[in-house]
């Protein structure tokens, strides 16, 4: 377990254990260290110059020797933040770049018209393609498979925000009609709490069998997603004709699908304005209420 967690981070499986070995040990020339750690020592040697320079451990040089010390393993987050500031620095430096990289693409190339992924990042990299979208994506979800491992569950409620937050990308999505679809769609959705500017949410008939399927209608891309206990799939489809006729799928599903908490509170608020607009009373009025004024005046000199 404490492997992995080393892995999680960015090291791979040697620097893992040449760290914990050497946490282990407390500082120790290499030659021992690679003992505990079960590799050769010029392996090893090298191992540790790396996780110095990373700033995971710490050398110096005794009488004919060096001796290798690692960090704290509290110091590990200093390690993990700065791989933070890192990343982001390179993300803003890649959309700065980004579309001198697309200019250089060979236009007239063929390129894959499907794209087969599998694993979670197969998972997650058909999901980020759909950043992407030049337009509001379509899409049928069931969150209930999304909740059914941890690492899909961590990622699916990770996508909602960078759609909304970062992308600002809007979607309407119909949804399989389950407690806990309503429970993180009406209640609990990153843009729930901003009149909805980016999401919309249908629910599934509840005579229509539930599907087990992520899929995502955008441009030219139908994009699935298969997540179980047994599998992680994903694909991306490129093909114009196949997604328009997606998108006609949908938008009949759409129109006989039942609206969200939201959608119906707005829906109500809507037709009581259009009420009131159209039926006020007529004194109310100051045309009809003069009117009213010189009839009765009228009546009462006709009287005298």
């Amino acid at each position: 377990m404490l492997k992995t967690i080393l892995q999680n981070i960015g090291l791979t499986d040697k620097d893992a254990d040449v760290y914990l070995a050497c946490l282990e040990l407390g500082t120790q020339p290499a030659s021992v260290i690679a003992k505990r750690a079960g590799l050769k020592r010029p392996t090893t040697y090298l191992i540790l110059e790396s996780l110095v320079k990373r700033g995971l451990m710490s050398e110096y040089s005794g009488s004919s020797v060096k001796f290798f010390t690692p960090v704290p393993p509290d110091q590990l987050m200093s390690y993990v933040e700065k791989q933070k500031r890192s990343l982001t620095q390179h993300q803003r430096e890649l959309e700065h770049y980004l579309p001198q990289l697309s200019a250089l693409a060979n236009p007239y190339s063929l390129s894959p018209k499907v794209r087969f992924f599998d694993g979670i990042e197969g998972v997650e990299r058909v999901m980020n393609d759909t950043f992407t979208t030049k337009e509001p994506i379509r899409c049928f979800t069931s969150l209930d498979c999304w909740f059914l491992r941890p690492e899909t569950q961590e990622y699916i409620m990770w996508y909602g925000k960078q759609r909304v937050k970062h992308y600002k990308i809007p979607e309407r999505a119909i949804a399989n009609d389950t407690p806990k679809n309503r429970k993180y769609l009406e209640d609990d959705y990153p843009d729930i709490q901003e009149s909805d500017i980016y999401s919309q949410f249908r629910w599934l008939p509840s005579d229509v069998g539930l599907f087990q399927n992520e899929i995502n209608i955008y441009d030219n891309k139908v994009a699935i997603v298969s997540i179980s206990s047994r599998e992680l799939l994903g694909m991306i489809i490129e093909c114009e004709s196949i997604a328009e006729t997606q998108k006609a799928i949908f938008e009949v599903a759409w129109r006989a699908a039942e609206p969200s908490r939201q959608e119906k509170a707005k829906l109500q608020a809507l037709a009581r304005e259009n009420i009131i607009r159209h039926h006020k009373p007529i004194l109310e009025f100051p045309k009809f209420k003069q009117t009213i004024k010189k009839s009765q005046a009228g009546s009462g000199n006709e009287a005298k």
